[in-house]
């Protein structure tokens, strides 16, 4: 589907993007990068949020949550590939559509 090629495209874009961004020591600042990267795609139709008491990076897409899931698999892989981590908690990536209200649709974990 068209969808599935622009999140490849995304993903690649973020890649780019997160070249220039260094890993920090803090999982706070390592989640502003994260939301920054999100931003940056274009994909998503909220600004992404940290909320660092619910040790989350929240983003909201309009999609299916199976796509979401796939967003967020990518979002994660992203992360990880550039060696970032979260430590001094359970850190997700929640996933939010426009229509969901405050539930994700969508959450994965970062690496710690």
């Amino acid at each position: 589907s068209g969808f599935s090629m622009r999140l490849f495209l995304a993903a690649a874009t973020m890649l780019v993007i997160a070249s220039s961004a260094v890993a920090a020591d803090d999982a706070a600042s390592n989640a502003f990068r994260v939301c920054k990267m999100i931003d940056n795609t274009g994909l998503f139709t909220a600004p992404c949020q940290v909320s660092s008491r619910r040790y989350a990076v929240m983003a909201t897409i309009d999609l299916p949550s199976a796509d979401a899931r796939k967003a967020c698999a990518q979002i994660v892989g992203v992360v990880s590939s550039k060696g970032f981590h979260f430590p001094g908690g359970e850190w997700t990536v929640q996933i939010k559509s426009p229509t969901s209200g405050d539930k994700s649709i969508a959450f994965c974990r970062l690496p710690k």
